[in-house]
């Protein structure tokens, strides 16, 4: 049987602390997605990720144990902000 996923789109922030990003919207299909994405303001950039459902994909630093991450889920960045800005 395949894993259940959905596709998650997130605004990505411009600060190097994680999470940096928020979410917005979740599908179905990468389709769908990113059809959304197109139709998004473009004055911030997006995250399309692709997350398994009972799945845990949290990744633990192996010193401190803190959580600095995630492992094992798909990603696409959607980089728009900056590109229709006039100099």
């Amino acid at each position: 049987m395949d894993k259940v996923v959905v596709w998650g789109i997130f605004v990505s922030e411009d600060t190097k602390r994680f999470p940096n990003f928020f979410p917005i919207g979740l599908y179905a299909t990468r389709d769908k997605a990113v059809e959304v994405i197109q139709g998004l303001p473009k004055d911030v950039n997006y995250d399309l990720l692709k997350l398994p459902l009972n799945f845990n994909f949290a990744y633990f630093h192996k010193k401190t144990g803190k959580l600095v991450g995630m492992d094992g889920i798909y990603h696409e960045h959607f980089h728009f902000k900056g590109e229709h800005e006039s100099d």
